[in-house]
């Protein structure tokens, strides 16, 4: 048993993040974001004062500056991080303190450090605002979110990485928040709920989508959020096939997708959607019907049943219409020799 632990405890030791195809994750093209207000909640931990393991190596911030520079044109991308992060901590209100922040989160980006690297970034907005690029950070964090999303999360000697994108919900989150108009918010806003509806959870992703198709305006987006939000609703009845709230939500979701987007690549997998909806539907009511009529003879539910089942489901089924047809005329009958 010890042997064993000593094997796990050595494995995970060499996991090391799965870094393929990173420079080819997508870059959107610079836009400057609208700024919005900062919450206490949403940042990180201020960087200030002088600590023995990040003690600046030389005495003002410029030559700081520039020694955590040489240290990365060296290739000492650990120990030039180190120098980045002494300057912030030691000279945090310093016209350099903003450029070594800059510079210490394309360190840890080199290093293949995302997460950090992205922290390092998203502290450029909480303290330095205006004192950067705001175009150049955004991109980079786009990048890593999606990077992150995409890729395999680690890959253990023989065993492959398995897929966590549940790691870029918090950055696609804090970059919509960084700027909510920027161009690409709304695909951050379509990775939510992508991200959510992967993972099974449906009503999160629900809320993504609408979020989407009611804050932003992109043609290309809003027929690929209508269409997920609709199939979402559809699983969700499909769990719950009793529950009339999720069949309404489910049917009025996909029928307004429908007349939408006719046009839309997806068109006859809502229709297929929208078409086993309601014949399961009809089918469960027209049994409902049936039951009333048939077991627990109780006549006028079974009109009531009947009645519903042919104002909703008369054109789908030709053959239980017919009999539905029938059996409230017979039911009238009954229900008015009973009154007489």
């Amino acid at each position: 048993m010890r042997t064993l632990c000593h094997l796990m405890l050595l494995l995970s030791c060499l996991a090391m993040p799965c870094l393929a195809s990173y420079d080819s994750m997508p870059s959107p093209p610079p836009n400057m974001p609208t700024s919005t207000d900062k919450t206490d909640t949403h940042r990180g931990r201020v960087k200030r004062g002088v600590h023995w393991y990040r003690k600046p190596a030389l005495a003002t911030a410029v030559k700081q500056l520039e020694y955590g520079y040489k240290l990365y044109q060296a290739k000492r991308y650990r120990l030039a991080a180190n120098a980045y992060q002494a300057l912030v901590y030691a000279w945090p209100d310093s016209p350099e303190a903003p450029k070594a922040q800059l510079a210490l989160a394309q360190v840890q980006e080199t290093r293949q450090l995302y997460t950090k690297a992205f922290d390092e970034y998203q502290y450029l907005f909480d303290y330095y605002p205006g004192q950067f690029d705001y175009r150049l950070v955004l991109d980079r964090q786009f990048k890593i979110a999606n990077f992150l999303m995409t890729t395999p999360k680690a890959s253990i000697l023989f065993f492959r990485g398995f897929p966590a994108p549940e790691r870029a919900l918090p950055l696609f989150e804090t970059i919509i928040r960084n700027a909510p108009l920027w161009d690409h918010a709304a695909t951050a806003q379509l990775s939510l709920g992508i991200i959510h509806e992967n993972n099974g959870d449906y009503e999160e992703a629900v809320a993504a989508y609408e979020i989407l198709q009611n804050r932003y305006n992109d043609e290309t987006l809003l027929p690929q959020a209508s269409f997920r939000e609709a199939h979402c609703l559809y699983l969700i009845y499909k769990d719950h096939p009793n529950n009339e709230n999720s069949c309404n939500a489910a049917r009025a979701a996909l029928v307004q997708y429908i007349r939408s987007y006719p046009q839309h690549e997806t068109i006859q997998e809502a229709r297929l959607y929208l078409q086993t909806l309601n014949n399961e539907q009809g089918a469960r009511t027209y049994e409902q019907a049936r039951y009333y009529d048939r077991i627990a003879r109780r006549p006028k539910s079974a009109l009531i049943a009947y009645g519903e089942f042919l104002k909703k489901y008369a054109s789908l089924n030709p053959e239980l219409t017919a009999i539905a047809r029938e059996r409230v005329e017979v039911l009238k009958k009954e229900t008015s020799h009973e009154k007489k």
